[in-house]
């Protein structure tokens, strides 16, 4: 449920964090998705593609902060989702990550589609391509994730499991997946993604097998 082209909100965004500083990083990226699937569960009832992107900043004291949005259809008449969020990263000496930062989902084209916002709180540390989340949400129960990545000379591999408890009240389910990402090479770097997602039977329960059930996702993008 959560992360596309608002490109409004995004450049006041942007140009309220580039005027105190200039010499930190501003980029954008777009990508064509066969599928949104957030925490294992499509964001589309019809299971239909989604056109994302967003905006990134980042400054060398490791604070950053960004705007993404994707369409989405929960069967109601909410068609976008706009989510913003801001953080601190850092990695150690010892080669140890760290991140800590807040991010807020937002529903829009109808007029309770509001009633979805909601805001979730995580931390992250990583270490030699593992890595572990936590994520607190202020209406919605909590989520962790582990996940190991491993970057080849052509291509890299990404793992994950994870756990949702969606109204923190038991309501958990548990994912994974697993892909290969890499670039279509030349000066337009394509990206290109491919992302199998399954998810426990609780899943399927909380919210159908149409779209809980596994499926195989393909992804091209593009960053600026």
């Amino acid at each position: 449920m959560k992360n596309s082209l608002k490109l409004t909100s995004a450049s006041l965004l942007l140009a309220a964090m580039m005027a105190p500083a200039a010499q930190a990083e501003i980029t954008a990226n777009v990508a064509l998705t066969t599928d949104y699937v957030w925490r294992g569960v499509s964001q589309n009832t019809d299971e239909s593609p989604a056109l994302q992107g967003g905006f990134d900043f980042a400054d060398d004291s490791g604070f950053y902060a960004g705007v993404w949005g994707s369409n989405v259809n929960f069967g109601g008449n909410e068609s976008l989702e706009l989510d913003i969020y801001g953080g601190w990263g850092t990695e150690l000496g010892n080669g140890v990550g760290l991140d800590f930062g807040i991010i807020r989902y937002s529903y829009h084209g109808a007029s309770d589609s509001s009633d979805l916002d909601f805001t979730e709180f995580y931390a992250g540390v990583s270490y030699a391509g593992f890595g572990f989340n936590y994520s607190v949400g202020d209406e919605l129960g909590d989520q962790f994730e582990v996940s190991y990545g491993y970057d080849f000379e052509a291509v890299s591999l990404a793992v994950a499991y994870g756990n949702y408890d969606v109204s923190g009240d038991d309501d958990d389910y548990d994912y994974y997946s697993a892909g290969v990402s890499g670039s279509f090479g030349g000066k337009s770097d394509i990206g290109w993604d491919v992302t199998y997602w399954g998810t426990s039977d609780e899943a399927d329960s909380l919210f159908g097998t149409d779209i809980a059930d596994d499926r195989i996702v393909f992804t091209i993008s593009k960053e600026f």
